[in-house]
């Protein structure tokens, strides 16, 4: 029995290496493609904005991702990974700041949340 709780420590402590490196390759990946931001525009740009959310997001880093997700959906408003990406983000920081309890980061996830559900229903409604 014993034996079996080591082999269980080190799967876990090897994943935790492999997320870390996975994390670190994936923040690269996502700079070295804000380097080719300038001079995009239109579509290229916001394909691009996309790649880069999508990129930090995974890697977890939320403030970023939105920051790019924002960008992206400024530019133009879409259905798409984008909007479902900067969906989830929202909730994650509206659950972050339940969770820490602070009611002003609380209210402003939670309109942020109504926000892109209203722009959903523009969309669908042909307003946009």
């Amino acid at each position: 029995m014993f034996l079996f709780g080591k082999k269980k420590e080190n799967k876990a402590e090897k994943v935790q290496e492999t997320v870390a490196v996975n994390k670190e390759e994936l923040v690269s990946q996502a700079q070295a493609k804000v380097q080719e931001l300038d001079g995009k525009q239109g579509d290229d740009r916001v394909e691009l904005l996309n790649e880069i959310g999508s990129l930090f997001f995974q890697a977890q880093e939320l403030d970023q991702a939105i920051k790019y997700y924002e960008e992206s959906l400024s530019l133009k408003k879409a259905m798409g990974k984008a909007y479902t990406d900067l969906m989830s983000l929202y909730n994650k920081k509206r659950q972050q700041a339940a969770e820490n309890k602070n009611d002003e980061q609380l209210d402003y996830y939670l309109a942020k949340v109504q926000e892109m559900m209203q722009m959903s229903k523009d969309m669908l409604r042909g307003k946009m």
